[in-house]
């Protein structure tokens, strides 16, 4: 239900531009135009992200208001095999809104610590998408493609690098909490100046 939260029709995006909340109907306009098929995922789609954005102005009226009701984010899982159109949807959607958006393939992470991309590495990569504008990138939108691969079954002999240990680490995210991220160092976590950054915001879509 697209009218289940309290809020002028004359709503506005939470970044960006002043200018009125787009509906359902129109998201799924704009995705028609260049997505095709796929008629039930555009249409959950477009509700999911107009109720996001939607909530996001409510909590910030009512963020002084202790009489006002506390409702949580839900994310998104977009099921699908390979080529159907789940991050050129994803993509699109952004692009409509006006928001930032950082695509992941959580296949090539690893856990913290290791060698090659951490976790973290994506809110670095959604920074970097909103010019390092911290309040825009809170409120972007993260795509982890591939998600389903990193809950394999390890061997009881080697470490769990790129499995389970990932999707701990992402769900953590996904979930919403304060980080620590350094931008400008040889890694997303090592050297660079320290930024603090919020989750709860950012509307994560798993592929």
């Amino acid at each position: 239900d697209c009218d289940e939260l309290p809020g002028d029709s004359e709503d506005i995006l939470p970044t960006g531009p002043v200018r009125p909340l787009a509906t359902p109907e129109e998201i799924k306009a704009q995705l028609d135009q260049y997505i095709i098929g796929q008629e039930p995922a555009k249409q959950i789609l477009a509700v999911a992200a107009y109720n996001h954005y939607k909530l996001l102005r409510y909590d910030q009226r009512h963020r002084h208001d202790d009489k006002a009701v506390e409702i949580s984010k839900s994310n998104i899982l977009l099921c699908g095999p390979s080529g159907v159109g789940k991050t050129a949807t994803v993509k699109r959607l952004a692009q409509y809104l006006d928001v930032p958006v950082a695509i992941c393939d959580c296949a090539s992470l690893s856990k913290t610590g290791y060698v090659g991309r951490d976790p973290l590495s994506v809110m670095t990569e959604l920074l970097f998408q909103a010019d390092n504008d911290i309040a825009r990138a809170e409120r972007g939108i993260i795509y982890l493609d591939e998600f389903d691969k990193l809950a394999v079954r390890r061997d009881a002999n080697n470490k769990d690098v790129t499995g389970e240990g990932v999707q701990q680490e992402l769900l953590k995210l996904i979930e919403g909490c304060e980080i620590e991220i350094n931008v400008g160092g040889p890694t997303p976590t090592q050297g660079g100046e320290q930024i603090r950054m919020n989750t709860k915001n950012i509307l994560f879509i798993c592929g």
